[in-house]
């Protein structure tokens, strides 16, 4: 995206990098967490700010996801794109208000697994930027954890 600045010639938008990394473990199997990730239908059950997501039943590498959320207070659509899949790693494009390059990782573990989940987001930067960042950023690991907890949680009640 580019701006104009005062004398009419494009300056590239300025973002800054945010990079946060949680994991959680589940007495789920890998294939049941990550089936739950591929699957669209499910994000709105433990992604609580998605209040719903169109696409293919299990997802692949190219798809596309495009949906309604809900963050800090304002109602944004999104889209994501899927970059990667594989037995333990779902990598996606994500655009909801601000750009994320997400990546869920499922690891056995004992009779469980694992879940690691990885977020970098491209924030405003500048001034007004900044504050709206540190709202961002609070807001991003909080989301992160109680994705995490709730992804972990029902996988686990679906586990044979």
């Amino acid at each position: 995206m580019l701006a104009l600045n005062v004398g009419g010639m494009p300056r590239p938008h300025r973002t800054k990098s945010f990079r946060t990394e949680a994991s959680v473990p589940t007495s789920a199997s890998q294939g049941t967490v990550v089936s739950y990730i591929l699957q669209p239908a499910t994000w709105p059950r433990w992604q609580s700010e998605i209040v719903s997501a169109e696409g293919p039943d299990r997802l692949d590498a190219g798809d596309v996801v495009d949906g309604a959320a809900r963050l800090l207070g304002f109602d944004v659509t999104g889209r994501s794109i899927t970059k990667d899949v594989s037995d333990d790693l779902f990598v996606e494009d994500v655009i909801v208000g601000v750009r994320m390059h997400v990546t869920y990782r499922v690891d056995p573990h004992g009779t469980g697994s694992i879940i690691t989940h990885q977020m970098v987001a491209d924030l405003p930067a500048g001034v007004a930027g900044s504050i709206l960042s540190l709202l961002l950023r609070w807001r991003l690991k909080r989301m992160q954890v109680r994705l995490l907890d709730r992804l972990a949680s029902q996988a686990g009640e679906d586990s044979p």
